[in-house]
């Protein structure tokens, strides 16, 4: 890692939301938006954003997630708002060309914001193939007579984190770490779960809670069909570049689920690791590809950022 490259702690109010960013690189740099996955946060980018040559990496933790603010209960986290935020932070941040970083989740977010913006340079993609959640088509009424039952048995039970503001969720710090590291697919690395958890913790003395919102671990009562996922995946038109973990969410018949929706010349690599192969270890070799990927632009003036 070069000296200077660490990251710094900014925030920034986005929507009438208050976000709060991790950035990496000098503001003069090519102007990369970082998104992360589902229940992950800024640090999901900690290990590769500092390698990234020439880039001023911007990583919001996006709404409800990580330390940025939660939505207000009458509104939701679907991908689609998400987008529209991301769109506004841009906006705030004067970019006018930039790329985009996404990783599982963030790639679905990316796929919705390729429509909203047309200052996309390009594109990557890590072990994420857009929108992760979508319901069958003719499945729309039931997906939400579902989600909206588990909402309310969330909070008719206080499961999931809906439990008060002063009740701790873990007794110790390296058992909030080891439920962050088994989740999703069991093979994020201890140093990976440490670096993710620490952003979305409270101490509360007693024990530690999540910071994010508990809403984030049920469905939302609407989501894309696939074909419209895969709508959204086509209509990108900037270069894109799928890097995809050879033990991760895409491995067989996953992928080709998705593959056929991917504009006709993006281009896919495939690497050694699991979902979080980009945290877990990332390799001289996937630092020199991003590097390629992440094309280099002319960037508008920049609203400087809040140091919190």
């Amino acid at each position: 890692m070069s000296p200077g490259h660490s990251g710094r702690d900014q925030s920034l109010d986005v929507n009438g939301n208050h976000f709060a960013l991790r950035t990496w690189g000098n503001e003069r740099g090519h102007p990369v938006l970082a998104l992360h996955g589902w229940l992950d946060n800024a640090a999901s980018f900690e290990r590769i954003a500092p390698l990234l040559r020439d880039c001023f990496v911007v990583a919001p933790d996006l709404a409800g997630h990580g330390r940025s603010q939660h939505r207000r209960a009458d509104s939701g986290y679907y991908l689609w708002e998400h987008a529209d935020d991301m769109n506004a932070l841009v906006e705030c941040l004067g970019w006018k060309r930039f790329s985009v970083l996404g990783h599982s989740m963030g790639t679905g977010v990316a796929s919705i914001l390729a429509a909203m913006s047309r200052g996309i340079d390009s594109m990557v993609f890590l072990d994420g193939l857009g929108a992760p959640f979508t319901v069958d088509d003719g499945n729309t009424v039931e997906h939400m007579r579902k989600a909206q039952r588990l909402l309310r048995l969330a909070l008719r039970t206080r499961l999931h984190g809906f439990s008060g503001p002063e009740e701790a969720q873990f007794s110790s710090l390296e058992a909030a770490i080891n439920e962050r590291r088994n989740s999703i697919d069991g093979s994020l690395c201890a140093e990976g779960a440490r670096l993710l958890a620490l952003r979305d913790l409270l101490n509360l003395g007693h024990g530690f809670r999540w910071r994010h919102d508990p809403r984030l671990v049920l469905p939302e009562p609407l989501q894309l069909t696939e074909r419209q996922a895969c709508e959204f995946l086509q209509q990108i038109s900037c270069p894109l570049h799928v890097l995809l973990g050879r033990q991760g969410l895409f491995m067989g018949n996953a992928f080709d689920k998705r593959k056929n929706a991917l504009p006709a010349d993006t281009r896919v690599h495939w690497h050694d690791g699991g979902h979080h192969f980009h945290l877990d270890a990332p390799t001289p070799a996937l630092i020199e590809q991003l590097n390629a990927a992440l094309g280099q632009g002319d960037s508008g003036p920049r609203q400087r950022l809040v140091n919190e």
